[in-house]
């Protein structure tokens, strides 16, 4: 047996041996950064004619479908985040998301707007300085009516009761974006093209 070592003795100790025991809950642990999903830019939107601040979006609003014959103004239909959407896997999936501001005033009553094939009863949502109508709600009465028509191959303008709450249908040419306005050349073209689309709708 060797001698055990002295105070005095160079030779260092034998190294010692440490053991980590990982748990399966700390192995699996995801990072939040992976698990959470990236978020959409928000966009936003004023009035054509006086540059009041009046929507925030997720959506592209260019690139949003728009109403069909019979219907001529060429409405713009955006939808809105669902009132009864509680559900937790609901809202995950929910990408999207649309802010009407309350700087929008919608009208106290109904308009009946006449079309081909009979009436349709809108509620215009206003501008809150100039007033101007940027859009308009539809009456729960036709919802009955254009999911049917929906399934046989209509405008696509709903799918069934409630969708006044979640849908709003924007004129054409009432709305410019905010990052257009700050560029100078670009927001007489644009101004163009709107002042186009807004006669379009009138005449039409």
């Amino acid at each position: 047996m060797p001698p055990s070592p002295t105070p005095d003795d160079p030779t260092p100790p034998p190294p010692t041996t440490t053991t980590t025991t990982t748990t399966p809950s700390q192995h699996q642990q995801p990072s939040s950064s992976s698990s959470s999903s990236p978020r959409l830019p928000v966009q936003t939107h004023h009035c054509r004619f006086c540059n009041h601040l009046l929507l925030a979006t997720t959506r592209s609003i260019p690139s949003l479908p728009r109403r069909k014959s019979p219907a001529k103004d060429g409405a713009i239909i955006l939808p809105l985040p669902r009132d009864n959407s509680t559900d937790d896997e609901q809202s995950r999936q929910q990408k999207h998301y649309t802010i009407l501001l309350s700087t929008t005033i919608p009208d106290r009553k109904h308009t009946l707007v006449r079309r081909e094939d009979g009436f349709e009863k809108r509620l215009f949502l206003r501008c809150g300085r100039c007033r101007v109508v940027m859009g308009y709600f539809l009456d729960e009465v036709h919802f009955g009516r254009v999911s049917s028509t929906n399934r046989e191959g209509g405008d696509g303008e709903g799918d069934g009761e409630g969708e006044k709450a979640r849908v709003v249908y924007l004129l054409p040419g009432a709305l410019v974006e905010t990052g257009v306005m700050m560029r100078d050349e670009e927001l007489e073209r644009v101004v163009k093209g709107l002042d186009r689309e807004w006669v379009g709708w009138l005449e039409g």
